[in-house]
């Protein structure tokens, strides 16, 4: 499979990149050797700490859908999303260090001529060096990152050889406003070729498990999508008033007053990360629900506001 694979585009979207899911070797392989070989975690999304902040303890298994209750290409074409999403935020992250870097250069480079005319002290010299090399590591591991999470992507499009150069942005597939109620998504996730299949047989038991599993799963889902949106609105917020704070500080830095762009910039840039990895996760969590209901699930919010 892997070598005959097709060439990956450049640049590459998403909806190509999903069309590759049914092909992948995932898809047809057996359960055991599968579950010998668990799929790796990403570098930059973790959607349940982001909807839940209070979390303290990380819980990647979570991030993660139960992949018995759905279809093998449905949880290959969740994987290519999660990958063509980590991508693009590792390259977000080498943007904004290589501008953070910059401005902190300059500042280094300003401060060691105004040392020489005796105007700051080597101590102040030496702190903005220090913030110098801090960034500039920041950015070699946001540089090695980029290419780790496109090993990643490539491996999830099943031609591991073949590393994505440029990414398109996509046009995210988001939740509908209101959700759809825990009952409306346990109606359709009980008739789905895979629950069915994985109940046929088995005793009232099993039966009752697996219902049980197919509602925490649906109800965590609707909760997490809850919990982003409301991180989404705030983050709105947050980021409007970064913004203005950037503006502030860059003006007084062209007027060389006593100013740390840098720190506007970098609290920024974080603000701006997150606002994105909250749209990427809210896509994920929904891409999600709609595999466990084995099919779009934006009829039956619809058909909930009706009644």
């Amino acid at each position: 499979m892997t070598g005959t694979a097709a060439a990956i585009s450049d640049p590459l979207g998403l909806e190509e990149a999903l069309e590759t899911a049914s092909g992948h070797p995932r898809v047809t392989a057996s359960p055991e050797v599968a579950d010998l070989l668990p799929r790796r975690q990403s570098l930059y999304l973790d959607c349940q700490r982001l909807a839940f902040r209070s979390s303290s303890v990380a819980d990647p298994e979570r991030n993660r859908p139960l992949e018995p209750l759905i279809s093998a290409r449905d949880a290959q074409r969740l994987e290519i999303m999660e990958r063509f999403f980590d991508v693009l935020l590792a390259d977000l992250s080498f943007s904004t260090e290589s501008e953070a870097m910059a401005v902190a250069y300059i500042q280094f480079d300003r401060a060691s001529v105004r040392n020489e005319l005796g105007q700051i002290s080597p101590l102040r010299v030496l702190e903005l060096e220090s913030v110098y090399q801090e960034i500039l590591h920041r950015r070699a591991a946001s540089e090695i990152s980029q290419q780790l999470t496109r090993a990643l992507l490539a491996q999830a499009l099943g031609n591991p050889a073949d590393l994505p150069r440029n990414l398109l942005q996509p046009a995210l597939s988001m939740p509908p406003d209101p959700l759809p109620t825990l009952d409306a998504v346990l109606a359709r996730a009980a008739e789905t070729p895979v629950v069915l299949g994985l109940t046929a047989g088995r005793s009232q038991a099993d039966r009752d498990l697996i219902a049980m599993e197919i509602r925490q799963q649906a109800l965590e889902l609707l909760l997490r999508l809850r919990a982003l949106t409301a991180a989404e609105r705030n983050l709105r917020t947050e980021l409007a008033w970064r913004d203005l704070k950037l503006d502030e500080s860059r003006t007084l830095y062209e007027q060389e007053v006593t100013a740390d762009l840098g720190y506007s910039m970098s609290q920024q840039t974080q603000t701006r990360q997150q606002s994105q990895r909250v749209s990427f996760c809210r896509a994920l969590v929904w891409a999600e629900l709609e595999a466990l209901a084995g099919q779009p699930l934006a009829e039956a919010a619809d058909g909930d506001q009706d009644q």
